[in-house]
């Protein structure tokens, strides 16, 4: 038979605080509550302009969107509309016919090559 111990339990952590020298003093130490207040005043400055900054940005960013989706809805329908004139002249003017699909689509490859050069850049940063 093995021969039971009594439980023991490990010894209660103790918390040691070590002050980094790289924090500024005014973090490290208390403040008083005039000092804490006034911090609390320049805070609320900051992160108000922040915000007020952020808003503009934000309302800078919906102007340029709505302009560019506009202009590349009308390039759009030109496309589209230069790409249907083609294709009708092929098939009626010319008289191509049933080999105007295959042309339309070898148009339409043309343009699109080269078009995307999207490069995925990953940063390491520390």
């Amino acid at each position: 038979m093995t021969k039971r111990l009594p439980a023991t339990r490990p010894p209660l952590p103790r918390v040691v605080h070590y002050v980094d020298p790289s924090t500024p003093a005014e973090l490290a130490y208390p403040m008083n509550p005039a000092q804490l207040a006034a911090r609390q005043r320049q805070q609320q400055a900051m992160y108000l302009r922040w915000k007020a900054r952020q808003e503009a940005i934000a309302a800078r960013d919906r102007k340029i969107r709505r302009f560019w989706l506009g202009f590349g809805a009308v390039v759009g329908l030109a496309l589209v509309t230069a790409l249907f004139a083609a294709g009708w002249l092929l098939w009626t003017g010319i008289g191509l016919g049933a080999l105007a699909v295959p042309v339309l689509i070898a148009i339409v490859a043309a343009l699109a090559v080269g078009g995307h050069r999207c490069i995925t850049v990953v940063q390491h940063w520390h």
